[in-house]
């Protein structure tokens, strides 16, 4: 079984103690890049600004959770609906995983599925960077799963750039040196990758793309740890007790 399915199996057995129907509506919008990330310079190469993502918000009542996906979608419908998805597309994934983060957010589940806006990006890539610190030996390397300009900043400022390896499935980045690092391919890379490093930050986003399974195996062979970082990841982090930083996220 995969993290996305016993994350939605936790789910629906909540709402089955919640007594929470089936027939209850939803809606699920994607976001534009203002709405989603505000202004967040000096930065310039999110996924999100190049356009290789988008954000999927779903709202239920008054709260909101939200998954990135290469498969935008505007969408009306049931919580029983969401449910009987089938799982094989990054569409369905992520509409999903968006429910779970809204109605978890509405039952006080879980907090932080909201992006960060304009200098939250920024911010958050400093606390990262310090949390990281605390952890990691002077003589250890970290490695990033998935590119995120203002964190890999942060983090090459504080841990040095030749202590850093960084993958990502986005062939515009693969081959790159953003903040010193080089940025290798996620897919014929992630077994070096786990070779050669001791600490992982992963991106939540993988449990949309269907990657997560894979990476954490590849970690978790080697007996090693992994930290998720973002908002997608919210709801699953909280439930299946995966460990998970975000620290400006709403």
């Amino acid at each position: 079984m995969t993290i996305l399915e016993k994350t939605r199996d936790k789910f629906l057995q909540i709402l089955q103690e919640k007594n929470i129907s089936g027939y209850e509506r939803l809606s699920a919008e994607p976001l534009g890049v203002k709405e989603a990330l505000g202004d967040p310079a000096p930065y310039k190469d999110f996924a999100l600004q190049r356009g290789v993502e988008k954000l999927v918000e779903v709202s239920y009542g008054k709260e909101r959770g939200q998954a990135f996906t290469t498969f935008p979608l505007r969408w009306k419908g049931s919580l029983g609906e969401v449910l009987e998805l089938d799982l094989k597309s990054d569409r369905n994934r992520a509409l999903l995983v968006a429910t779970m983060n809204a109605v978890g957010r509405r039952l006080n589940l879980v907090d932080r599925t909201i992006h960060c806006k304009n200098d939250g990006p920024k911010k958050c890539g400093r606390m990262m960077a310090l949390e990281l610190q605390k952890i990691i030996r002077p003589n250890q390397l970290l490695g990033i799963v998935g590119y995120q300009p203002a964190l890999l900043e942060h983090i090459a400022a504080l841990l040095h750039p030749e202590n850093i390896r960084v993958v990502d499935l986005n062939p515009d980045n693969i081959g790159r040196i953003s903040y010193g690092v080089p940025i290798w391919d996620g897919i014929k890379d992630i077994d070096r990758l786990g070779q050669e490093c001791t600490l992982f930050l992963v991106t939540g986003s993988a449990l949309v793309n269907n990657t997560l399974d894979g990476v954490l195996e590849i970690i978790h062979r080697q007996k090693k740890r992994a930290i998720l970082f973002g908002t997608t990841i919210a709801f699953a982090a909280s439930v299946l007790g995966l460990e998970w930083f975000c620290f400006e996220a709403k």
